[in-house]
C-alpha cells in the first residue's frame, strides 16, 4: 500500500511531496514525489500521538475497559498507556490480571498508590501506602506495568525507585512534597520524569528548593504538561517552555468522562462534577483529571501558544515514544509503524491511520 503526502511533519523536520510505502502495517520506504497507485492524503501528515498518561475517555475507564483506548485512537492517540488511580495493591493486581489491551495500548501507568497524602489530588487518601518489595515484585511480574508515579520522600520510595528502574519499569516523580535534595536522590536511583508538572506539588517554580523549581532549572528530567489552560495556566506553560521546552512531554491525563457532556461522574471511587468541561471532585474541588484529547492539545500548542509544528510533534509524538523506549512508533520513518494523522490547514484532525488502516 502507498500513501502520497504533500507535506509531512516529522520529529526532525518537514518533508515535502513524499510517498510512504507500507507493508504489514510498517513503513518500508519513503520516496520522493507521488506514485500513480498511491492514496492521496489531503492535508498535513504527522505521526500518531503518544500519550503516557491517560485514565480513560468516552465513558470508559482505562483500568478496566479497552474501549477507552479505542476512544482515544479516534482522536489520534495511536500509542498510549492505560493509567490507574490509587487503589489497594490487591485490587490493582486483580485489575492487571483481567485487563486486556486495546490495539493502541502498550502498557499500564500506575499513578499511585505510592504518593503523598499532602498532594493526593483526586486519589482516595485511604488507599495511599508505602512501597513494599514483595508488592513491587508482584507488579513487575505481571509484565503489564510500564510506568509508575512515586513520591520519592515517602518511606521506602528511593529503594523502590531503584528496584523498579532495574527491573524494566519507568519511574516518575509526582504527587509529591519532595525538596530538591530528595529529587536529586530519586534521579540517582533512576527516576526519569515528572508527573503532570505544576499539579500535585507546590506551585512556586521560582524557588529552586521545591520540586517544580528544581526540576525546571537543575535537572534533565522529562516534564509532563497538560495543555488545557486549567491544570496549568497558559502563561505558566509559556514560562515552562521558555526554560525547558526540549524536555516537555504533552499528556492528556484524561479521565473516563473525557468526550462526555457536563455532569456527575466517578473517578475511581470519588464523585466528580464536570462543569464547562472542567472536572473537579465534588468534595473539596480538587482537579480530577481532564476532559482533554491529544488532538485538542496539539492544536492548542500550535494555534494558541504559537509552537512550531515540528516542536509540537516532538512533544506529542517523538519524545514520549522515546521515553517509553517504543522504537517502532512516535515518528514517520522507515521501520516505524504506519501510525499517522492527517490535519487540515488549521491543524484540526481529519483522519487517523493505524498501522496503515484508516480509523476515522
Amino acid at each position: 500500500m502507498k500513501f502520497f503526502a504533500p507535506q509531512i511533519i516529522t520529529g526532525s523536520g518537514v518533508l515535502k511531496e513524499r510517498t510512504l510505502q507500507v507493508e504489514n502495517g510498517v513503513i518500508t520506504a519513503i520516496d520522493f514525489g507521488s506514485a500513480a497507485d498511491a492514496i492521496s492524503l489531503e492535508g498535513v501528515v504527522t505521526p500518531g500521538f503518544v500519550d503516557i498518561h491517560c485514565h480513560g475517555g468516552g465513558g470508559f475507564d482505562s483500568s478496566v475497559e479497552p474501549r477507552a483506548g479505542e476512544f482515544h485512537l479516534e482522536s489520534g492517540t495511536t500509542t498510549m498507556l492505560a493509567s490507574f488511580v490509587s487503589e489497594p495493591i490487591d485490587s490493582i493486581l486483580t485489575k492487571l490480571e483481567k485487563l486486556t489491551f486495546a490495539r493502541n495500548v502498550i502498557g499500564v501507568h500506575l499513578e499511585g498508590p505510592y504518593i503523598s497524602h499532602a498532594h493526593c489530588g483526586a486519589h482516595k487518601p485511604e488507599y495511599l501506602t508505602t512501597p513494599i518489595k514483595s508488592d513491587l515484585e508482584k507488579l513487575v511480574a505481571t509484565g503489564k506495568v510500564k510506568h509508575i508515579t512515586i513520591a520519592p520522600e515517602i518511606d521506602g520510595a528511593l529503594d523502590a525507585i531503584s528496584y523498579l528502574s532495574q527491573n524494566g519499569v519507568l519511574v516518575a516523580i509526582g504527587h509529591s512534597a519532595a525538596d530538591s535534595e530528595v529529587v536529586s536522590k530519586a534521579i540517582n536511583n533512576g527516576a526519569k520524569i515528572v508527573t503532570h508538572l505544576y499539579n500535585g506539588m507546590k506551585k512556586d517554580y521560582s524557588d529552586k528548593s521545591t520540586l517544580v523549581g528544581s526540576v525546571l532549572h537543575d535537572t534533565n528530567l522529562g516534564l509532563e504538561l497538560i495543555f488545557d489552560g486549567v491544570h496549568v495556566p497558559f502563561n505558566v506553560i509559556k514560562d515552562f517552555l521558555g526554560v525547558s521546552s526540549s524536555r516537555v512531554i504533552g499528556i492528556t491525563d484524561a479521565a473516563p468522562f473525557a468526550g462526555q457532556p457536563d455532569g456527575e461522574y466517578q473517578l475511581g471511587e470519588l464523585p466528580v462534577l464536570v462543569v464547562d468541561q472542567v472536572a473537579r471532585l465534588k468534595n473539596g474541588g480538587a482537579l480530577a483529571g481532564s476532559t482533554l484529547t491529544m488532538d485538542k492539545a496539539f492544536t492548542t500548542a500550535i494555534n494558541l501558544l504559537g509552537m512550531n509544528p515540528v516542536d509540537a510533534v516532538q512533544m506529542y509524538c517523538t519524545r514520549p515514544a522515546a521515553y517509553l523506549e517504543a522504537t517502532d512508533v512516535g515518528d514517520i520513518a522507515v521501520g516505524k509503524k504506519a501510525n499517522f494523522l492527517v490535519m487540515n490547514e488549521d491543524w484540526q484532525l481529519e483522519q487517523v491511520y493505524f498501522e496503515g488502516a484508516l480509523v476515522s
